[in-house]
């Protein structure tokens, strides 16, 4: 049987129309702003979460259920409120046979105070730290009250279309609070008499007044509405566009393309403990470039199997399909596909998983493994609460996310320009190479060769600089301590998986079962990895 592939999720700035010379190309609307389903593709990050049904909202403002609500001080009793991340479409109907999952989004919501790098030392808790993230899932049939069952404008009046708006059925059912808060876009629950806007409290409502006596006489007359750079509790915005990851030749592991270096797996890099020009398969150019870069003097290698194999991973494309800027992965459920290549008498021969579940970043804090000793034994994730289907594996959120989430588009201290950021090198497949070896030699219990061990140690540090949100040239991470104009703090993370019900339950309407006011919106888990600093 054919493993699932991997989906990569790559951000795209906002754009304008002027750079388009066809209009038909010009998408600004993004999630479901847009009631022409057929144009919905991906997803976005940051901004305000688009709801995909309008109506049945879950109360606001979703707060963190992790360590800050167990604190023992009034200002976090109830948790931090959340701050939206991601949101993706990925219908579900084909595979569950559920025609209610037509349409289906799932969107995450992280808390700034858990999520941050200080809270990561406060306590060795991976359980509890998963709890700071929370995970709604939505889906519609294809006949539903909000969107029109074609999903072209030419087949209805689109300009006329508003069922698919909050502030619609806010009209039609009279219910105010259906007004979505002017910060986090969540559903409002008062409106203010000063500013005229609905919030969902009096924090927001502090926050979007301070953030309009700060901006600047050219904010106000380019955007009618208050910029992100004045919010802190909103991320900055930008489109998810998802392409299939580059294909991995079985034979060898690596990149199928014509300029792949052709190795044998079953030769070390290194055959014996000493580098030499005799004895290395790699060029001396390569050699020298690791050894030569100035990161060299500051990096502290890695001896964790994991963590090599997700630089390594991360550099999968080489120069000719860069992919190091990632920020997402998307495989749903591949415990179905391994459970249907079992029964069918299919096997991995090596075990290994890897490919198509969670690339982890670590070997530490990783899901305790599903138990097949009964009852009263941990287990992760747990089945589904709503119909007992079990959950699996569905995306995961990359650290490089946290770049685009903090950083302005366009700003100076973005970074994600190659001129203004030389020492981005995408990794040659010999250095990628020299992970991998490092990888094999630690997992087989060696020791690394005096040598090799600081060609390793280069190749780490050129892999994490080559990685946004990871590393800095400086040696530091981008987004700590940062005090630039345009740059958002209190959100860090090694690695979001998201886990989801394999049935994809739920007709759509709002959950009778749901005792937390979810909605419509059901509630799904995530695992979290600290960050690697």
């Amino acid at each position: 049987m054919e493993k699932t592939s991997v989906q990569l999720g790559f951000c795209v700035p906002l754009h304008t129309s002027d750079k388009f010379e066809d209009e038909e190309d010009f998408s600004p609307l993004l999630g479901h702003q847009s009631p022409h389903w057929s144009t919905w593709d991906g997803g976005k990050i940051g901004g305000r979460p688009s709801w995909l049904n309008p109506r049945d909202l879950p109360e606001s403002p979703l707060r963190c259920r992790g360590l800050c609500s167990s604190r023992d001080d009034d200002i976090n009793k109830e948790g931090t409120p959340l701050r939206f991340i991601v949101q993706i479409y990925c219908p579900a109907d084909d595979v569950t046979e559920n025609e209610a999952a037509f349409h289906r989004s799932i969107y995450v919501f992280a808390c700034p105070t858990c999520c941050s790098s200080p809270s990561w030392l406060e306590s060795n808790c991976p359980e509890k730290y998963s709890d700071c993230v929370r995970v709604l899932r939505c889906q519609l049939p294809k006949q539903n009250e909000f969107y029109p069952s074609v999903g072209k404008e030419d087949d209805y009046d689109g300009d006329e279309w508003k069922k698919h708006t909050s502030e619609y059925w806010c009209k039609v059912t009279k219910n105010d609070k259906l007004n979505l808060c002017a910060v986090c876009g969540q559903r409002g629950k008062g409106r203010c008499p000063k500013q005229k806007l609905w919030f969902c409290g009096s924090d927001h409502q502090k926050e979007h007044l301070r953030a309009i006596k700060m901006q600047t006489q050219s904010d106000i007359q380019s955007n009618s509405e208050v910029s992100l750079r004045y919010l802190p509790s909103v991320c900055y915005e930008s489109e998810l566009v998802v392409e299939e990851e580059p294909r991995v030749c079985e034979d060898s592991g690596e990149p199928c393309s014509d300029n792949a270096m052709k190795t044998d797996p079953k030769k070390p890099l290194f055959p014996s403990k000493d580098i030499t020009d005799d004895d290395a398969y790699l060029e001396q150019s390569d050699l020298n470039a690791l050894t030569g870069t100035s990161s060299t003097e500051t990096a502290n290698g890695v001896t964790d199997p994991t963590t090599l194999a997700f630089y390594a991973r991360m550099a999968i494309g080489g120069k000719q399909n860069d992919v190091r800027d990632q920020i997402f992965r998307y495989s749903r459920w591949p415990d179905l596909d391994n459970a249907v290549s079992r029964t069918n008498g299919e096997r991995d021969d090596d075990g290994d998983d890897d490919d198509i579940g969670p690339l982890w970043i670590t070997s530490d804090h990783r899901p305790p493994k599903r138990s097949s000793e009964g009852v009263g034994k941990a287990t992760f994730p747990p089945p589904c609460q709503y119909c007992g289907a079990p959950r699996s594996f569905e995306f995961q959120i990359l650290p490089q996310m946290l770049h685009y989430l903090l950083h302005e588009p366009g700003s100076t201290s973005n970074g994600d320009n190659p001129d203004e950021n030389p020492t981005r090198h995408v990794l040659t497949e010999a250095q990628r190479a020299i992970l991998l070896e490092a990888k094999s030699k630690i997992e087989s219990g060696m020791d690394l060769p005096e040598g090799f061990r600081e060609q390793h140690e280069a190749a780490v540090a050129n892999a994490r600089s080559a990685l946004l949100g990871i590393m800095g040239s400086d040696g530091a991470k981008r987004q700590k301590n940062c005090t630039t104009e345009g740059v958002k703090e209190g959100l860090d993370w090694g690695i979001i998986a998201i886990y989801s019900c394999t049935a994809s339950c739920g007709d759509g309407r709002v959950c009778s079962l749901d005792e937390s006011s979810l909605g419509a919106y059901r509630e799904e888990v995530a695992w979290i990895q600290p960050p690697l600093d």
